[in-house]
């Protein structure tokens, strides 16, 4: 779109951006002041700037002339979704989890201080748990976020959680740094991260790593399922498919396996969780 619809220079594109990302990250359409609010400029500049986006269908008005994402936006979405080699690695197996182990399964990168998820592949068993993509949530609170947190330095992950108490989600959340290194140390050990209602009530996700031919964590999986599905003896059918599924994820972007867990992991990790359990 031209910058001069709504003014010049880097600064009105910042704009621009920011406002659909705001309407993105929105459960429902928001009005001109509100996007004002949001992007931080007057209602007359955020006027300005909904008429070019809306001119060139990045966003559109509802019935009651609010705004929402539009289709050309939703087009450059899946323009990236199309041509990046991870999310076509992972759509597969994300949908095998979902169609084979009824996991709600994700795929999710690490956007800053938080997670963002790529892709949402939901479950075929009865009940369905909502991760959709270009939505955010929580390094500490989630199984993606804690699995690409322990590729981190301790000091980078200090820094990048920033202030203690952490956020607040659910009674399991884990607020304090020590507690959550505690985890993040399991996690290097075994491969894979668990949320246990840390993030939604009710809910309980093993996360695995993706990695590219570096070696270097790139992005993780999830599955989730109801916390009530969720004992010892199901351990085995949560945490394997998962860990598989992120190792053959992994292959596909060049890493190689000796880079990844060493033969016969699985058995002396699941065997020590459910151990756990007794």
């Amino acid at each position: 779109m031209p910058v001069s619809d709504f003014g010049d220079g880097a600064q009105s594109v910042a704009r621009a951006l920011h406002m659909l990302e705001a309407l993105a990250a929105a459960p429902s359409s928001l009005g001109v002041r509100e996007l004002a609010r949001a992007v931080g400029v007057a209602p007359s500049t955020a006027q300005r700037i909904v008429c070019a986006l809306a001119e060139r269908g990045f966003i559109e008005q509802d019935a009651a002339r609010k705004y929402r994402i539009g289709l050309r936006a939703f087009a450059v979405g899946n323009a990236f979704r199309s041509g990046s080699t991870l999310v076509r690695a992972a759509m597969e197996e994300l949908q095998s989890l979902a169609d084979h182990h009824q996991l709600n399964a994700y795929l999710g990168i690490r956007e800053g201080a938080s997670v963002l998820y790529l892709l949402s592949v939901q479950s075929s068993g009865p009940i369905v748990i909502k991760g959709a993509p270009g939505s955010r949530t929580f390094l500490h609170t989630t199984a993606l976020g804690k699995v690409m947190l322990a590729s981190l330095a301790d000091d980078e992950i200090k820094s990048l959680l920033g202030p203690q108490p952490y956020r607040h989600l659910t009674p399991a959340t884990i607020t304090r740094l020590s507690p959550l290194m505690a985890e993040i140390r399991a996690v290097r050990k075994s491969g894979y991260a668990v949320s246990d209602e840390e993030n939604l009530p009710g809910v309980y996700a093993i996360g695995a790593a993706i990695r590219d031919a570096s070696g270097a964590t790139v992005a993780a999986i999830s599955g989730a399922l109801p916390r009530q599905m969720v004992d010892r003896r199901t351990l085995t059918k949560i945490i394997r498919p998962v860990r598989d599924a992120a190792d053959r994820i992994s292959a596909q972007l060049g890493a190689h396996p000796a880079l990844g867990r060493k033969p016969g992991e699985h058995a002396k990790d699941i065997r020590a969780k459910e151990t756990a359990w007794n």
